[in-house]
């Protein structure tokens, strides 16, 4: 989605959009976030690609400083709206790649939720990169991706037939999103730097897919994967 179309979403962000932050339903988020030592008097967060800010307006009193990045200045603007009381917050608005110049290597925990979707593999890994850059050393990524195999779920309960998903790219009305396997997850991590710590489901409501919940065979419900990764303390990321 680029960011025209982005901006366009702006005043409906919380109907069109799964904001994982404030869709979650099992506080997935909140248990993560408590794994990872931090001192309220002097960790860092970096949120990449913060939308209306919802992570920052629940967690912000877990850090000292704060610098949220997003690329259309609607968004940014309502999160700055949405976060007013929150203090010591930096806002960028600009493309991730282009932000780990201007953020330097500061994060105790950098924030990555439903970003690295886009189709072009050059894209995502240009923000797998960024992610690495801005995290320091032996701290933590939390990171939250479309679950491939929830999506086939979906489809499955709602009597769709599977679509043809090469390379995990599913068609959601006129955009194409990847999507992860619990093991693609993993690995691309690996190859970006990181040490997966702890991976589990997120789940979020099905009216989200557009569909009330079914009597039988939707378990919990549909999922994102929620990763927390601590970034290798040497050597240079592999390729992704």
């Amino acid at each position: 989605m680029n960011r025209a179309q982005w901006n366009q979403l702006a005043d409906t962000f919380e109907t069109e959009v799964c904001d994982i932050a404030r869709e979650e339903t099992r506080d997935q988020l909140g248990r993560f976030v408590r794994a990872v030592a931090l001192s309220p008097k002097t960790s860092v967060l970096v949120d990449l690609g913060c939308g209306v800010g919802s992570f920052i307006r629940k967690f912000h009193h877990r850090f000292h400083d704060v610098t949220a990045v997003e690329f259309a200045p609607r968004i940014i603007a309502r999160a700055k709206k949405n976060c007013t009381d929150v203090p010591r917050v930096r806002w960028l608005t600009m493309d991730i790649p282009r932000s780990a110049k201007a953020i330097g290597t500061v994060a105790d925990l950098t924030v990555c939720m439903n970003v690295i979707t886009s189709p072009s593999h050059a894209k995502r890994n240009s923000i797998w990169k960024t992610v690495a850059q801005v995290t320091k050393p032996r701290s933590h990524a939390l990171i939250v991706v479309p679950s491939l195999e929830s999506e086939r779920m979906v489809r499955r309960v709602g009597r769709e037939t599977p679509a043809a998903l090469a390379g995990g790219l599913v068609q959601r009305d006129d955009a194409v999103q990847k999507h992860f396997e619990r093991g693609e997850l993993v690995s691309t991590l690996s190859r970006a730097g990181f040490a997966p710590m702890r991976i589990a489901r997120i789940y979020y409501p099905w009216s989200k897919e557009g569909m009330r919940k079914p009597r039988s065979g939707g378990g919990k419900g549909p999922w994102d994967w929620v990763c927390l990764a601590r970034r290798n303390s040497g050597g240079r990321a592999r390729k992704p």
